[in-house]
């Protein structure tokens, strides 16, 4: 059975699985779901079309569900609403906006979601990512698997961030940041994410990756090239075809390289 505090607010739309617990002075309104073991600490609010999974914690402050910050979207529309999976940790001040589109903002399972860390409408996260304070996710962002965003990182609209990749403190990302890489400069790649393939178990993977990233990034060829040589030379490693697929697949182009003379 949920436990409801009595300064809570909770609309007849609403509902609470087992064991949830809604803090002192939260408000939930609208077609909202909360799975079993959820708790939302103190002044969380939820609202519209919302479906949180099971076994969340939501710290004070947390607003998921409002209007994006779209000047063209009609903040009467409902819209698609926002999904969060299961076991995330949603920090003090986080926002996550409901999508303008179709299919909704969606935060996968296993996340932590630091203070003040913003989802844009449409974006899409992926599960086991780690978000430092501040970080921002623009409009219709993918984030893939494991990857980490530094305090204060962010991440343009439509921009992608690959899987175990990791965006640095304070770097702003306008191009997609492809897999098992670091960004550490202003819109600038500068590394393989070595720790993190370590930590991952992807030892073996490592001495073709850094071939794939010299092709890509040393080797002065144009990016549609490099993933073909990619391909060519390490296509029988699963995690080179994935960055070679990534490149290939990028609408807005992929982040150039650090050490790479300024345009």
């Amino acid at each position: 059975m949920a436990q409801v505090h009595p300064t809570a607010i909770v609309d007849d739309r609403v509902h609470l699985g087992k064991d949830v617990i809604v803090g002192a002075q939260c408000i939930l309104e609208g077609r909202v779901t909360v799975g079993d073991g959820t708790r939302l600490l103190p002044r969380v609010i939820i609202r519209g079309t919302v479906n949180v999974g099971q076994r969340n914690i939501i710290y004070p402050n947390a607003c998921i569900g409002y209007a994006p910050q779209d000047l063209k979207f009609d903040p009467a529309n409902e819209g698609a609403g926002v999904l969060i999976g299961s076991d995330n940790i949603i920090r003090e001040g986080v926002t996550i906006h409901r999508a303008t589109g179709d299919h909704p903002t969606t935060l996968g399972d296993h996340n932590y979601l630091m203070c003040n860390s913003h989802m844009a409408h449409d974006t899409a996260v992926g599960h086991y990512c780690m978000f430092a304070n501040g970080a921002l996710l623009a409009g219709h962002v993918r984030v893939f698997d494991r990857a980490i965003l530094g305090g204060n990182a962010a991440i343009h609209q439509f921009a992608r961030v690959g899987r175990l990749a990791m965006v640095s403190g304070g770097v702003a990302m306008a191009q997609d940041t492809p897999p098992f890489c670091i960004a550490h400069y202003l819109k600038r790649v500068g590394s393989l994410n070595l720790v993190g393939l370590r930590r991952a178990g992807l030892r073996e993977h490592i001495k073709p990756l850094q071939r794939a990233f010299d092709l890509l990034y040393r080797q002065h060829h144009l990016p549609a090239r490099a993933a073909e040589l990619i391909l060519e030379e390490l296509g029988d490693d699963p995690l080179c075809r994935e960055f070679a697929e990534f490149v290939t697949s990028s609408k807005r182009g992929v982040s150039k390289y650090l050490h790479a003379a300024e345009d």
